[in-house]
């Protein structure tokens, strides 16, 4: 890579990042509910957080633990709401540089990496899965550590304790990720396997996060519903292996909608055309490029020549690799019990393995399509600046509202606008009541707090009654009410709930399309 191209990296992971920093409030669906927790575990432990009445820290093995853990050691210094920015900025940039390692790990060009650039804007963050996000360049660092821990002649005490470490914190930040971590590498380990010693010797890697998993997994799947403590009255836990109600979706939506499942967030539709244009760039540069990878060494630890069908995994394990990823979200259900979006998450792993199978540099004419796919990323980066400057606009001075927030007290969200008709489509008004949690150090009606793998849960008989968080319609003042401070409302109230809270309430402050309610008190 010579000094300029050092330089335009410098300039496109800072152009990544920015985004984050063009509006106070990001219209990121499930980031609120995140801040929110964050926050609670910030505070663990202080007396004078009123926390302590609502919650408990889960000291146990979950796979959040990564996101919560870097936000708690950035809250030691930073408020949480810009240390939710540099972690977002870090992804950002995070993301082009672990794809850049995985390609240099399987003999690839760097530069393709270019083609991760888009990615940063997948509709994965817009949904706001922040713990998701986090896991997607640990994902491609690990998968990077374990091609050349297993291509190595000899087995190595560093190399082993990378991947140990790599995938432990793929685990830590989430389990799906660790799941396709796994599939990943047992394509790998097919492709390079050397006999069962050799299989020993390699896959002791691998047992410090298996075991992670298992003490997560047992308790919450196998043991059944009777060890897992009960979230809501509409969310259900996991709950055993037999009552995971996996839902699986049609193959004319499964095919249909993968276009937007990796771009698909703005109202305008302007990230789908620079996506589709990033997609057409990668397919000129397939039709140029494509080739099998490099064999790693040329015989084996105990001295023979790789056979035949060896040779032929090994030359095309790229190809395995993505095809196996793909295949994972053809195949994987769009939901199971405790957990939405399951499938459609897994697009974006074979989004970003797909500049593997680029065999040759992008040199002479192909560098002007790595070029393309820069800009591409870098012009969905701007484009996603100016969505979230008009998503200031829309919330309006929401922060000004915030400082009417009972501190210390509980707020239900009643969203009755979702924010759909706004600059981002994917609801990013739906959980903004946990800035409850966030700025005034209080509780929310729904929250993630008791999901299995969230490391907070509620204090016994502590989660206050609440509608459903998809139909404050159904907001019942005689069972409900009575539990809350403020009432923070999105759009205009409306059916038998909206009545209800017009009746017993009275608003108090405004912005955008929120409205602060307050119970009335008697005369």
């Amino acid at each position: 890579m010579t000094r300029g191209e050092r330089a335009a990296a410098v300039l496109l992971l800072a152009g990544a990042a920015l985004p984050f920093w063009a509006g106070r409030f990001l219209p990121l669906l499930d980031l609120p509910q995140h801040l929110g927790l964050a926050a609670v575990i910030a505070r663990a432990g202080d007396p004078a957080s009123p926390f302590g009445r609502y919650y408990l820290l889960d000291g146990g093995v979950t796979p959040y633990w990564g996101y919560y853990g870097a936000m708690w050691l950035l809250t030691r210094a930073l408020p949480v709401e810009l240390a939710s920015r540099v972690l977002l900025s870090a992804y950002a940039a995070g993301l082009p540089l672990a794809a850049a390692y995985l390609l240099r790990s399987f003999g690839r060009d760097a530069r393709w990496a270019a083609f991760a650039l888009p990615l940063v804007w997948s509709t994965n963050l817009f949904l706001g899965f922040a713990t998701f996000l986090l896991s997607l360049p640990l994902f491609l660092l690990a998968l990077g550590l374990v091609e050349r821990h297993l291509a190595a002649e000899r087995t190595g005490a560093a190399r082993s304790l990378a991947v140990a470490l790599a995938a432990a914190l793929v685990f830590l930040c989430h389990a799906q990720a660790y799941l396709l971590l796994g599939l990943g590498a047992l394509v790998l380990l097919a492709a390079h396997a050397r006999g069962p010693r050799w299989l020993a010797a390699r896959g002791a890697a691998f047992v410090p996060s298996l075991a992670l998993f298992a003490a997560w997994f047992g308790p919450r799947f196998a043991a059944g519903a009777a060890s897992v403590e009960e979230h809501t009255a509409r969310h259900r836990t996991y709950g055993g292996l037999a009552r995971l109600g996996a839902v699986w979706e049609p193959w004319r939506t499964v095919l249909g909608a993968a276009p937007e499942r990796l771009f698909g967030s703005f109202t305008d539709r302007s990230d789908q055309l620079l996506g589709a244009a990033a997609g057409a760039l990668f397919l000129a540069a397939l039709a140029s490029s494509w080739g099998p990878a490099p064999l790693p060494a040329p015989r084996g630890e105990a001295g023979a020549a790789p056979g035949r069908p060896r040779r032929w995994l090994l030359a095309h394990r790229c190809d395995l690799l993505a095809a196996a990823l793909a295949l994972a979200y053809l195949l994987a259900p769009i939901e199971i019990s405790g957990q939405w979006y399951v499938g459609p998450r897994h697009l974006v792993f074979a989004a970003l393995a797909l500049p593997l199978l680029l065999a040759r540099p992008p040199s002479g004419r192909r560098r002007w399509l790595a070029g393309g796919a820069a800009a591409a990323g870098l012009l969905l980066a701007g484009d996603a600046a100016l969505q979230i400057r008009a998503f200031q606009r829309q919330v309006g001075d929401f922060g000004a509202l915030a400082r009417a927030l009972p501190l210390g007290g509980r707020v239900l969200g009643l969203p009755f606008d979702l924010g759909a008709a706004g600059p981002v489509r994917l609801w990013p008004l739906l959980h903004f009541a946990c800035y409850e949690q966030v700025l005034a150090g209080g509780d929310v009606g729904f929250s993630f707090a008791g999901l299995p793998s969230i490391p907070v849960r509620y204090r016994p008989g502590m989660q206050a009654p609440h509608p459903y968080e998809w139909r404050p319609e159904e907001l019942d003042w005689a069972a409900m009410g009575a539990a809350y401070d403020a009432f923070l409302v999105s759009g205009a109230p409306r059916g038998r709930g909206g009545a209800e809270l017009v009746r017993h309430a009275e608003p108090v402050a405004r912005a955008g399309p929120f409205t602060l309610w307050r119970p009335r008190r008697p005369r």
